[in-house]
């Protein structure tokens, strides 16, 4: 099963069961916190990715300056794809582009926009720079990007989501792409959902 990009790119992934959900944050000190997150997203965004090419898909918030933080943040000036450029990841040789909203169900909600959307193909090292933005945007970590992303496979039809620095997402259209880093990172799984995903995955 496939994924393919445009702006219904993630409504099969969102009603899919077969989704892990991985507790990244371990406690500790400010600085624990933060790193013991990223050090597990890059992990488990290897293991579920197995490609030295993964996909970005990169929803840029259209008014960063109107952002809780945006001067301490750095973002009173610029767009949201000119601030991840400075961070390292450019995203005009873009895959395909597009004009939608953050989450699927965010077409229910009035006061929701569209964000633009772009799929760009990453170096590991852009990956990284992603995963610390979005881990970095709850903990108060800089430099980061106002921008919303998401790691995917899309041949595999899989996608890895790091919402912040509690937790990370990683979904599939069938179980089999991902069972094995079910069972392999066991100890990582986040306690509460562990009954939701042994029925999803047949355990």
């Amino acid at each position: 099963m496939t994924l393919s990009l445009g702006p219904d790119w993630e409504r099969e992934l969102w009603a899919s069961p077969y989704r892990l959900r991985f507790e990244l944050n371990q406690g500790g000190s400010h600085v624990t916190m933060f790193t013991s997150s990223y050090d597990r997203a890059r992990i488990l965004a290897r293991a579920a990715l197995p490609t030295d090419a993964p996909i970005g898909v990169i929803a840029a918030n259209p008014e960063p300056e109107a952002e809780l933080g945006a001067e301490w943040r750095g973002w009173t000036k610029g767009t949201a794809f000119g601030h991840l450029k400075r961070m390292g990841v450019r995203t005009k040789a873009h895959l395909a582009t597009w004009k939608g909203y953050v989450w699927p169900d965010d077409e229910a909600d009035d006061e929701a926009g569209t964000w633009v959307h772009r799929a760009v193909r990453l170096t590991w090292e852009q990956a990284d720079i992603l995963l610390w933005s979005q881990i970095a945007h709850d903990i108060g970590v800089t430099p980061q990007a106002p921008v919303q992303s998401k790691l995917v496979d899309l041949e595999r039809g899989v996608c890895v989501n790091a919402y912040d620095d509690r937790g990370m997402d990683v979904t599939a259209l069938s179980p089999e792409p991902i069972l094995e880093l079910y069972r392999r990172f066991d100890d990582w799984l986040l306690d509460y959902d562990r009954p939701r995903m042994a029925e999803a995955f047949g355990t």
